[in-house]
Formats: structure tokens, C-alpha cells, sequence
């Protein structure tokens, strides 16, 4: 399916849930040019699984896997990172991935019968660039059904720190292995994600197929961006008005399109509700909202924003959702489409 095809699924689900203005934005919303073709770049991110990469590691089981995962402490604005040791027993068979982000990254490595089931958030086109593809398999389970899992034996679950810990203790009792992943804030700890995926699943030569994909894309993308003397700063605005900060997927995808997240410049670390005052003195050159929602003509309205330089200058921009919320090698996916947004007169379709 296409990257446009996608937004125009995702355009329809909206309806069923917002109305007035954010509805007739959602309709219409097009595509900007963009540096590298958004279709080619989707296939190639998408599936890059070949048998012929696969080279099982030599050695006894069962295997000790050493990783480190990222925790995020919202309340105190902090993140910590923690070294863990996983202990296989064999190599899994039967896998189930609770996250988007893993999900995602598994269906262009991992062969798809070794895939059991996959959580019904995946399966939601707001929040996965495959969520067409899974939802054709059928093998769809909530994220709280605990019981669905555990009756199909599975040899791994990969869940993250956000999971369920209801859940996650209900398969713990049953004795379903558990593997608790953290939470990738840039390109770069997604690549170790995938570096990871790799050795547990036995296929780290395709998961280096993939790291050559990113690779060689994002160094595509950087000489495709324009030459600044000065960098455009980008403040992302949410619903609430919470800004992210330095440990979000938004500060990677500044860098990568090279410009400068507001949040992180300011010293937000996570995730922070500020006022339109604040966004009036912090000044950014280029205000980013999601596309599904009211913010754009609820920033307009406010008579304090008509001195606003971002919304004078007409660089109130919108951007679907579900490139806002990825966290994994579709990270750069994101990034092409931002570049496309903040530098509109770039690009040739």
C-alpha cells in the first residue's frame, strides 16, 4: 500500500472521531514533496528479510543476552538507562511483540511464520505504518489479554516499560517467557534495537540489512536537506499544550532534517505542559501540530498568539499523527516527511 494511500485510510478514520475544522483539515491535508520518494522509502524500510542472510550463531544453548534499555521517570522529567541480562534458552520460535515500535521492526526481519500474533495497536493505521498488513493476517489479540497469550505457548513475548503490568506479571506467573525492552527516543537507539532483535532472533544478517537500508537512506536525506546558515527551530505542540524535549522522538527527527527542537533547547527533558506565553517568548521559527485535532485553530484563535512570529509568518504546520508517534526504522520515514513540511518550496514531486 502506499504512503498515501495510508493517509488518506488514516483521513478516514479520523472522521469517526473529530468534527468541524479538525475534520475538513484531516480531508484536506496533502502530501508534500519530499526529499527521498516516501513510497520507495516505506517498501525498502518495510521488508528486507532474505533466507540467504541468515547465519545462526555457532555455540551451546541456552545464551546469556546482554542489553541495556531506557526508563523514563515522567513525574521527575528524568530518564535512566539499565543494563539487563536475558537468559534464552533457544532460539524462539513462536514470538509475540506487545509494541508498535518492535512489531514493526520484526516484520522486515524476522520470517512471518515465527510471528504468532501481534496487539491490536499495531493493527490500528493510527498508530502503525504496517497496520494494514498485520490486520489482514488475523492474528490480532488486545494489549490486556493475557489469557490469549498464554494459550498459544509462545517462546517470547517482547513487551516494553510502557506495557501492561498486569499483564506482564499474568505471564510471568504462567511461565511465558519475557523479554522488557525500553523505550527508543532516536534513530540511534533504534538501530541498537534492531542490533538486538537480531542476535535474539538469530537473524543479525538481516537485521544488518536493515542498518544498511538506514544508513545509506539517511545519508541521502542529509545531503538532500538545504543549505542554512541558521538552523529552523521546531517547537511540537500537543494537545494540552505539552512540548517533548530531549528524550523524545521528535529531538531526533529535528536533527535529522537539521534543525532544532524548542522543547530540548529550553531544557524540557521528556515531556512538558507549557502556556501560550511561554510560546510566545521561546519564539520558534516553525510551530508543529498533529494533523488530527482542533490545535491549529485553537492556537489562532487566542488573540495573544496574533504576535506570534510562526503564525504570522503562516508556519502553523501539520503533520499526521502517526509520524509524530513512531519509534522505529520508519523514525526516518518521519524525518523525509518533516523535511518536506518545514522546507515546502525544496522539493519537485
Amino acid at each position: 500500500m502506499s504512503v498515501k494511500l495510508k493517509v488518506l485510510i488514516l483521513s478516514g478514520i479520523i472522521v469517526l472521531f473529530f468534527s468541524g475544522s479538525a475534520r475538513v483539515a484531516a480531508e484536506s491535508w496533502v502530501m508534500p514533496a519530499t526529499p527521498l520518494p516516501m513510497d520507495e522509502l516505506f517498501k525498502e524500510l518495510g521488508y528486507v528479510r532474505s533466507p540467504e542472510r541468515v547465519r545462526p550463531k555457532t555455540g551451546h544453548w541456552p545464551r546469556d543476552i546482554e542489553y541495556q534499555r531506557r526508563v523514563i521517570d515522567y513525574r521527575n522529567d528524568s530518564f535512566k538507562v539499565e543494563s539487563k541480562t536475558f537468559r534464552l534458552a533457544r532460539p524462539p520460535q513462536k514470538i509475540i511483540p506487545h509494541a508498535v515500535g518492535i512489531t514493526e521492526i520484526l516484520w522486515a526481519i524476522c520470517p512471518r511464520e515465527r510471528l504468532l500474533m501481534f496487539n491490536t495497536v499495531a493493527a490500528d493505521p493510527r498508530f502503525s505504518m504496517i497496520a494494514d498488513e498485520l490486520a489482514a493476517t488475523g492474528k490480532i489479540f488486545s494489549s490486556k489479554e493475557s489469557e490469549l497469550i498464554i494459550a498459544a505457548q509462545p517462546d517470547l513475548v517482547l513487551t516494553v516499560i510502557f506495557s501492561d503490568a498486569v499483564f506482564k506479571q499474568r505471564l510471568k506467573q504462567a511461565g511465558i517467557p519475557t523479554l522488557d525492552l525500553g523505550s527508543p527516543d532516536s534513530l540511534a537507539s533504534v538501530v541498537k534495537e534492531i542490533k538486538l532483535l537480531g542476535e535474539i532472533l538469530d537473524e543479525s544478517g538481516n537485521a544488518e540489512a536493515l542498518l544498511q537500508v538506514i544508513s545509506r537512506k539517511q545519508a541521502l536525506l542529509r545531503a538532500a536537506l538545504p543549505k542554512r546558515n541558521k538552523p529552523l527551530r521546531l517547537l511540537y505542540y500537543d494537545m494540552g499544550g505539552y512540548i517533548p524535549g530531549k528524550s523524545s522522538n521528535f529531538t531526533s527527527l529535528c536533527k535529522m532534517v537539521g534543525a532544532v527542537n524548542v522543547g530540548a533547547e529550553q531544557g524540557i527533558n521528556s515531556w512538558r505542559q507549557i502556556d501560550h506565553e511561554t510560546l510566545l517568548k521561546w519564539d520558534p521559527d516553525v510551530i508543529i501540530v498533529p494533523l488530527e485535532n482542533n490545535l491549529t485553530e485553537n492556537l489562532k484563535k487566542d488573540p495573544l498568539l496574533r504576535y506570534c512570529r510562526a503564525l504570522r509568518d503562516g508556519k502553523l504546520l501539520q503533520i499526521p499523527g502517526l509520524y509524530l508517534r513512531t519509534n522505529s526504522q520508519f523514525l526516518l520515514l518521519s524525518a523525509n516527511l518533516l523535511a518536506g513540511i518545514i522546507y515546502p518550496d525544496t522539493y519537485i514531486n
